[in-house]
């Protein structure tokens, strides 16, 4: 019998009827999309001055499409919940969001205004409870992913969104016209003018965090992937995206690009006594690959030191993002030395204290310091340590959930490394624990942004994936 819903006609419920084939390649279209659809977004947004405000639109459009065709795999029963016990962490997050959400509804005393930043998030940030629940909707369907060679797929397209972020980053450090938002920081916590790189990320800190993705997809691909044009154009990213980290003038770029190169070499020394051997090309194993990586990335860096230098001010650039550009917060104090971090910490913990349990609401770091009068100065909107910022924002108990999905998404993923020993076409479970990895690692020193964690969440939920055999897959 057809399946249908609540009774209506088998033509309204073609969905459910789908052949397998043809739902592998909707779940993989759609992830495909999530790489896509905010890519042009971003170009779009980098193009056309005064349109910021559609950023929260362009990752409701994927994540809801996911959420709702998820619901379409459960009713057709191609997953079960019970087999996915990330759902029920996931369902978790959401439920605690949302309680963080309503925790404002009922406290805000009819301020409508911090009703909307909880629900959309802050102005130019628009990581509300909505942006939340669509991330959450990326990693369920990702985790539905039903075919290997759909995977490559989505790494070939985000590594390609990669490069034209890195063409932009490259153009924004050129001295001339092109649009960026960090072209000159003021003077009163930079003195020096320099160009810094963002891509199509808004910010060169959370563009730095989109390098740590893209680099450890591009390097592991480029180690162990047998097509050689692929594996060739893989290492040549991966070596870009290095440079084009350098231009930022953060320290995420470095955290994280330089945790995923050694995750790999920890697994690429562990993971089988010679490596892969290749029979074409010229770099015939995957340490010989790998060591041409690390050679191009240290040139490429002794280059950049020669030519420019490389200065960090990842403190700068929160502010001239925060104050100076979305005008979201107080301003900065200029005899105030404490580094960034320091500072996030310090706020980050008074907000824990006062609200431990469901935190202050999501996205509402910034209207929380600016309501007492002893924070506006030196306020920032962001922790710039997610996991504080988690905790400061949605409570203790929803960053508790949060690190065990993490716990529990890795130890899959070493399980999973482990079969990458016997197997070597498998070279994207490797992909996925450097990424997601370093993300993690990187995550002590920025924050999560509408216009990079989808992607993350995107390849954690892959991480979760079970791979059926085309061959016992029905036609």
């Amino acid at each position: 019998m057809p399946k249908t819903i609540f009774g209506t006609t088998e033509k309204s419920n073609f969905i459910l009827n789908m052949k397998k084939s043809t739902v592998r390649k909707w779940v993989a279209g759609l992830l495909c999309a999530c790489v896509i659809v905010p890519l042009l977004g971003g170009i779009f947004i980098t193009a056309v001055p005064g349109t910021s405000a559609l950023l929260g639109a362009f990752l409701y459009a994927t994540g809801f499409s996911c959420i709702l065709f998820y619901i379409v795999l459960l009713l057709r029963k191609d997953i079960r919940v019970k087999d996915y016990p990330c759902f029920y962490l996931i369902f978790a997050l959401a439920a605690l969001a949302f309680a963080s959400y309503y925790r404002v509804v009922l406290n805000s005393g009819g301020d409508q205004e911090m009703i909307n930043t909880a629900l959309l998030g802050e102005n130019g940030r628009y990581e509300g409870f909505l942006a939340l629940i669509a991330y959450f909707g990326i990693f369920l369907l990702a985790a539905a992913v039903m075919r290997r060679s759909s995977v490559k797929v989505i790494f070939d397209i985000l590594v390609g969104a990669g490069i034209v972020q890195g063409v932009v980053a490259v153009l924004q450090h050129i001295p001339w016209d092109f649009p960026s938002d960090f072209r000159k920081l003021p003077a009163l916590i930079l003195l020096k003018d320099v160009h810094l790189s963002s891509g199509l990320s808004d910010n060169p800190i959370f563009y730095g965090s989109f390098l740590t993705l893209v680099t450890a997809v591009a390097a592991a691909g480029a180690m162990y992937e047998k097509n050689i044009v692929r594996a060739r154009v893989y290492g040549v990213s991966a070596v870009f995206f290095f440079l084009t980290g350098l231009f930022t003038s953060s320290v995420v770029p470095l955290i994280g690009i330089g945790t995923a190169y050694v995750v790999l070499a920890v697994i690429e020394f562990t993971a089988g006594k010679g490596g892969t051997s290749f029979e074409g090309g010229v770099l015939t194993s995957s340490r010989k690959r790998f060591a041409a990586l690390l050679i191009g990335t240290a040139a490429v860096l002794g280059l950049v030191l020669a030519l420019q230098g490389v200065w960090l001010r990842d403190k700068a650039i929160a502010y001239t993002d925060c104050f100076y550009r979305l005008y979201i917060t107080g301003g900065p104090s200029p005899v105030n030395y404490d580094s960034l971090w320091k500072i996030g910490a310090e706020r980050s913990f008074m907000m824990i204290k006062a609200h431990p349990i469901l935190g202050v609401g999501p996205d509402l770091m910034a209207k929380y310091q600016i309501g007492i009068e002893d924070l506006i100065v030196d306020s920032i909107d962001r922790s710039y340590n997610e996991y504080l910022y988690i905790a400061a924002t949605r409570g203790i108990p929803a960053l508790a959930v949060y690190l065990a999905l993490l716990a529990a998404s890795f130890v899959r993923l070493f399980k999973d490394v482990r079969e990458f020993a016997s197997d070597r076409e498998i070279w994207f479970r490797p992909a996925l624990l450097a990424a997601v990895t370093a993300y993690s690692v990187q995550a002590f020193f920025s924050a999560s942004a509408v216009t990079v964690a989808p992607f993350f969440w995107l390849l954690l939920g892959i991480s979760w994936s079970k791979f059926t055999e085309d061959t016992k897959i029905k036609a």
